[in-house]
């Protein structure tokens, strides 16, 4: 196969896996298993919260790689939901910082159980190196893409 095929068939995997990871189908499927009605977008975004909140916009912005017009839904949605809570800055009044709630907490677990529930059955076939393999790949592919 030429390097130009390669790339091709790289790009159309890429393309599949988007478009996988994009679909209203699995956002639904985790959430009827989760008991959570959150899609994929804000269970990413809580994770970043619950990770290293609190957080201004800005920083939680940059660590869910998304603009700033995609995450606000995502924040607005999660903050409905009573999943983040909003508070003001210590340092500057202005600048908003988002925090993980109990329930926030709650459904992060139970969204993060579902997902490996759920890998874990469709990937079964699949040895621990290969996975490991997998998600060194993965990661590295795309840490080179966003350079």
């Amino acid at each position: 196969m030429s390097a130009a095929a390669t790339r091709r068939r790289l790009n159309d995997a890429i393309s599949g896996l988007h478009r996988f990871a994009g679909s209203r189908k699995l956002d639904a499927m985790h959430a009827e298993r989760a008991g959570v009605d959150l899609n994929l977008a804000a269970y990413g975004v809580l994770s970043k919260v619950v990770e290293h909140g609190p957080l201004s916009l800005g920083e939680l912005s940059k660590l869910a790689h998304m603009q700033p017009s995609a995450l606000s839904r995502q924040v607005r949605l999660l903050e409905v939901g009573g999943h983040i809570s909003r508070s003001s800055g210590s340092v500057d009044a202005r600048v908003a910082l988002v925090s993980v709630t109990p329930a926030g907490r709650d459904a992060h677990r139970r969204l993060r159980d579902a997902n490996e529930a759920l890998l874990a059955r469709q990937l079964r076939g699949w040895t621990e190196a290969e996975l490991v393999d997998v998600a060194e790949k993965i990661e590295r592919l795309v840490a080179d893409l966003r350079r």
